[in-house]
């Protein structure tokens, strides 16, 4: 199924969920039924110490997927086709 950052902002380069950002976290947002979910597998680099991950990346995991599914909620209560602008 198709991420949200990827229809709706296939040149993103945010850090976190760009799809166009090759160093990225590379976050997908998908809708499932009514639910927008993300899954992140978190590599040995993204680790703060053996065991933990970084606060930084939890903090874009949480930013990101939030930031699309306010998006995907504002879109279909507005009946919009687009995410609305800032």
């Amino acid at each position: 199924m198709e991420s949200l950052q990827d229809r709706y902002a296939p040149q993103g380069v945010c850090f976190g969920c760009g799809p166009a950002n090759d160093k990225g976290l590379r976050i997908k947002s998908r809708v499932e039924g009514d639910e927008v979910v993300a899954e992140f597998r978190a590599e040995p680099h993204h680790v703060a110490f053996p065991g933990i991950i970084n606060g930084g990346i939890l903090g874009a995991l949480l930013d990101c997927h939030s930031n699309w599914t306010a998006a995907h909620h504002l879109m279909k209560t507005g009946g919009l086709s687009v995410p609305p602008a800032r």
